[in-house]
């Protein structure tokens, strides 16, 4: 019969302040265990941004309640994807904003 023990360390990643759970069974967490990998050393990452309050998740990005759904009428009325139509959000933006530009010298 096979036991699991949590290895040597506990279940934390053993680079010093780094504070994420380890990956499976190596010692550092996903991100050192890759840095690892990859180049040999390992190097402190960034912490994990805060979450905007307010905010739902919606296709991989953080959005407000109501642009999600503005986003799922256009989908709806357009049938078309998700992506797509963030893409036509975006286009209408960016040619709002070039319209509201006064000149090509002008700071945004």
């Amino acid at each position: 019969m096979s036991t699991h023990h949590d290895p040597p360390g506990g279940t934390l990643c053993q680079v010093p302040g780094c504070g994420r759970t380890r990956y499976g069974r190596q010692d550092h967490c996903q991100t050192h265990h890759r840095q690892m990998l990859e180049t040999g050393t390992v190097r402190p990452i960034r912490p994990y941004r805060p979450r905007s309050s307010g905010t739902v998740k919606f296709a991989g990005l953080r959005l407000s309640p109501e642009v999600v759904r503005e986003i799922e009428r256009i989908c709806a009325r357009k049938r078309i994807s998700q992506g797509a139509a963030i893409a036509l959000a975006l286009e209408a933006w960016h040619a709002a904003r070039q319209k509201a530009k006064p000149g090509p010298l002008a700071d945004e």
